[in-house]
């Protein structure tokens, strides 16, 4: 008798289209068939799925930063229409809970180093056989998280497996009951089979089991695991011939000339896209369909608009409820988030409806101060990064942020043999330091009594902690005679303290001269930068760190040559001192175009802006306004060039 032979409507199985055609056929046809995909994804799904890319590249070697920064990247490339957020999801909730989920995994990982890692995140389709050797008609695909030998003896959930045993390992992140849960296993059995197989196809070795690592995301409040096991060991001889009659009952409904897939009715108009599909006449009836229609319902919309101004007076509003009721004033809905706080301002952060414009936001500056009776405000629209919408408000009660503890600089603010420089306090409570030897050099400016003087001072007694007078020297010039005199004493010095034009401009002549010279030993012994060098050499090159307060009176003072010097001085050593361990830090309260030059910003692209006094002047150092809208003492926008825009600082204080 010759044996028909038919086709398959699928070109492979997997653990999700099999479970998927068991639970309802007409979401598998949709699927897997007629190729028609859902692109909306569950706030859960964007999480574990931002998780494993962590995972991924961080057992592929990148570092915890460069994992982290691609799994977010992942949550922030999704669109707000590509995610179904519920009644209460939202893009900062999944962020959170990414966070919590990898914080919990690295807490609780395992030493890879001592695991021998075959493949991570391998998508695999083989023809498969049974334990007969017998093939099964349609190959399978699998995807396996992690395939990895052991090099020493292991166990999991109180199994106990030799040296050189073959695991796959499967990573799953929820919010419910982990891996030691009671839940029937006959799901994960199926998928530990559809594992097993593809990857013996693939290495030809047998591995012992599957590992479903789980991380609990909600934290466990007796301290208990928030990883745990569930191991499935590839020893049952039922789950496999369970898996294999499965696998041939599918195999045999999908070969069938006119299978018939019938939908869940609990879940088959569940979004557009199902209905779309079941108008298609996927499946048919003759059978007429009565519907009756009933009565529109209208709903009124509540507003949030007081009658009248006494109303508003009267009634005891927080700032929160004043941003939201000024907004929808204008016609803006939206929904208050977490507010902060640091020394000198406070930060309300919203959502507002979707279709509002951000300009249109931002140009409610005024109505949302008058609101909020705030002398200014500053409105980030949207915060760098989210999608959520920020108004800085000057608080009422300025705290101070001290540089020095107990006599001491902040450990977190200072490290021996760097030159890092304590910048100030984020909205968030982050303290914010950079090394100077990165910037490469920084442009402070700011009006009288806004802090910058201050800052200066924080920043000598930093630079001189972390690094001795055999390995820094420093040159002040200060033009104005009163702010850097404290510092007379210091053996860093290179000198005196310069108070006079003429030996300023011959002290920036010598830093060019000494800059050459550096730059002629380097190539004459074949080094690209001072790092290599002192690396080689028992007698160090030492850095140099030029400091010039007020330096608008370098550049306007005397005759229009001595300027130009001055300014063609600086300009060069912006450009080329940094590989020779020379920089700059210059301070001004006249930020005007004829001091702060194009060509000067153009190399100096780490800016400190304090308060100032005009839009103009906010440009000038910033190229953008919002300094002329901060409260002095220390209140600062900071422009770093590894970062996304203007961060919100409030100065440390020594």
């Amino acid at each position: 008798m010759e044996q028909e032979i038919r086709t398959a409507l699928v070109d492979h199985l997997s653990y999700s289209s099999v479970t998927q055609l068991a639970r309802n056929p007409l979401m598998f046809k949709k699927t897997y068939i007629l190729k028609i995909y859902s692109n909306v994804y569950s706030p859960s799904a964007v999480v574990g799925t931002a998780a494993h890319k962590f995972c991924e590249h961080l057992l592929k070697g990148e570092t915890v930063s460069k994992a982290t920064e691609l799994g977010l990247d992942y949550i922030n490339r999704l669109s707000d229409v590509a995610i179904e957020y519920g009644k209460t999801g939202s893009r900062e909730k999944i962020i959170a809970d990414y966070t919590k989920a990898i914080t919990f995994y690295m807490q609780e990982s395992p030493d890879w180093s001592k695991r021998n890692i075959l493949s991570v995140e391998s998508s695999l389709t083989k023809v498969i056989h049974d334990l007969d050797g017998n093939a099964l008609s349609i190959p399978a695909k699998a995807k396996s998280d992690v395939i990895w030998q052991s090099t020493r003896e292991e166990t999991f959930a109180g199994h106990t497996f030799p040296m050189g045993s073959l695991f796959i390992e499967d990573h799953k992140f929820s919010r419910g009951a982990g891996a030691d849960d009671t839940e029937d296993d006959g799901a994960r059995i199926i998928q530990a089979m559809f594992n097993y197989h593809v990857v013996k196809e693939e290495l030809g070795e047998e591995p012992v089991a599957i590992l479903f690592r789980e991380t609990k995301i909600s934290q466990n409040k007796d301290g208990s695991p928030q990883c745990n096991y569930y191991v499935i060991k590839f020893d049952q001889r039922h789950d496999f011939e369970t898996f294999y009659n499965l696998y041939n009952d599918v195999t045999r409904f999908l070969s069938q000339p006119e299978p018939i897939f019938l939908p869940n009715f609990q879940d088959m108009f569940d979004g557009k896209e199902a209905l779309t599909v079941y108008r298609q006449n996927l499946i048919t009836s003759d059978a007429p369909v009565v519907v009756k229609k009933t009565h529109e319902v209208r709903y009124a919309e509540p507003s949030f608009v007081p009658a009248t101004v006494d109303k508003v007076e009267n009634i005891n509003l927080s700032p929160e409820e004043k941003i939201k009721s000024k907004l929808l004033e204008f016609g803006i809905a939206s929904e208050t988030h977490e507010t902060f706080t640091n020394g000198s301002v406070v930060m309300y952060t919203l959502k507002v409806s979707r279709g509002v414009k951000m300009t249109k936001i931002g140009a409610l500056e005024k109505d949302l101060a008058i609101a909020l009776k705030a002398q200014t405000i500053r409105i980030q629209a949207p915060i760098m990064g989210t999608d959520l919408v920020g108004i800085e408000v000057p608080h009422e009660r300025r705290d101070i942020i001290p540089f020095l503890l107990e006599g001491q600089p902040d450990e977190k603010l200072v490290s021996r043999g760097t030159l890092n420089l304590p910048i100030g306090m984020d909205v968030y409570g982050n303290t914010i330091a950079y090394d100077l030897r990165d910037m490469p050099h920084l442009l402070v400016a700011g009006s009288t009594g806004s802090g910058k003087s201050v800052f200066l001072n924080v920043a000598l007694r930093a630079i001189s902690t972390q690094m001795d007078a055999s390995e820094l020297n420093l040159v002040l010039i200060d033009p104005k005679r009163v702010e850097l005199s404290q510092f007379k004493d210091l053996p860093h010095l290179a000198g005196q303290i310069i108070f006079d034009h003429d030996k300023a401009v011959k002290a920036l002549s010598w830093l060019v001269s000494e800059m050459n010279d550096r730059y002629e030993t380097l190539e004459g012994e074949n080094y690209r930068n001072i790092k290599e060098y002192n690396e080689d050499h028992v007698e160090k090159m030492k850095y140099i760190v030029c400091v010039i307060d007020e330096f608008a009176e370098l550049m306007l003072t005397k005759t229009k040559g001595e300027t130009s010097f001055a300014e063609l001085a600086i300009v060069r050593l912006s450009q080329k001192a940094r590989a020779v361990g020379i920089h700059l830090i210059l301070a001004t309260q006249r930020p005007s175009v004829d001091v702060v030059t194009g060509l000067i910003k153009a190399n100096l692209p780490t800016r400190v802006a304090f308060m100032t006094t005009s839009r103009t002047d906010s440009q000038v150092i910033l190229d953008q306004n919002g300094a002329e809208e901060l409260t002095g003492r220390g209140d600062m926008l900071f422009l770093h060039p590894q970062t996304r825009g203007l961060q919100r600082l409030q100065g440390f204080f020594a």
